[in-house]
């Protein structure tokens, strides 16, 4: 099966080269460069702003946020999982303006795109959803087309990336029920068997690592001692 279906080449030759640079910054977009950063100013945000309602009782990363957190390591691990159980080759390296990893399907760009803008749009309650939904559609979109324009990968695996990162945050939704306690469990079992499928690939042990790090802060800094001794902090500061 020709996965290009006679789209990629054709955008690769027609794109100018002055462009490149632009798409190479729009695919950080999907880039964990970009993904876990954010996703780390968005949990400190959320905390910040529980230490500042002086809340003591109350969780202070909100279920929300946790959930959003735990639902984006488990795309990203299951992005390392698919790569190693298809193994499906690269477009030919004469078209690569960056250097890619090893396989090339699915797109690892554009799935972790889209499980990250999408969960932002299902889980995060800012403006409108029909906004958040076009701007999400419009970022992940130009994610895809920029991988095809560096020459990375075919049109079907932008294609089926969106679709799998789709499916997968619909199940992910059903099977914990938006519980940030489940996501996490469902992400670190997505994790694991991404490092026995690829036999430990460095990959592989980077997304297990950060999933189980980040259930493990997540589930430190819930603890009743943990956050009095913050709140504790906060007011000797002040």
């Amino acid at each position: 099966m020709n996965r290009g279906v006679g789209v990629t080449d054709a955008i690769r030759s027609g794109v100018p080269e002055w462009s490149l640079e632009a798409f190479s910054v729009l695919s950080l977009l999907g880039d964990l460069l970009v993904i876990i950063p954010a996703l780390g100013v968005l949990y400190l945000a959320d905390v910040l702003h529980s230490l500042s309602r002086g809340e003591r009782n109350q969780s202070l990363c909100s279920d929300q946020t946790a959930f959003l957190v735990a639902t984006v390591f488990g795309g990203l691990a299951l992005v390392v999982l698919l790569k190693a159980t298809f193994a499906f080759p690269r477009t030919p390296a004469e078209w690569h303006v960056i250097e890619p990893s090893e396989y090339g399907f699915p797109s690892g760009h554009t799935m972790a795109a889209m499980v990250f803008w999408g969960a932002l749009v299902l889980w995060l309650q800012f403006d409108r959803r029909s906004v958040r939904l076009c701007v999400a559609g419009v970022v992940v979109s130009l994610v895809g087309v920029s991988r095809l324009a560096l020459g990375v990968h075919y049109l079907v695996d932008v294609l089926a990336s969106m679709a799998f990162g789709v499916v997968y945050l619909a199940a992910i939704a059903w099977i914990t029920q938006e519980r940030p306690e489940r996501a996490f469990g469902v992400a670190v079992i997505i994790a694991v068997l991404s490092a026995v499928v690829t036999g430990g690939s460095e990959r592989a042990i980077l997304a297990l690592g950060g999933t189980v790090g980040a259930a493990i802060g997540w589930w430190v800094i819930e603890r009743s001692p943990v956050r009095q001794q913050l709140f504790e902090t906060l007011d000797h500061k002040h």
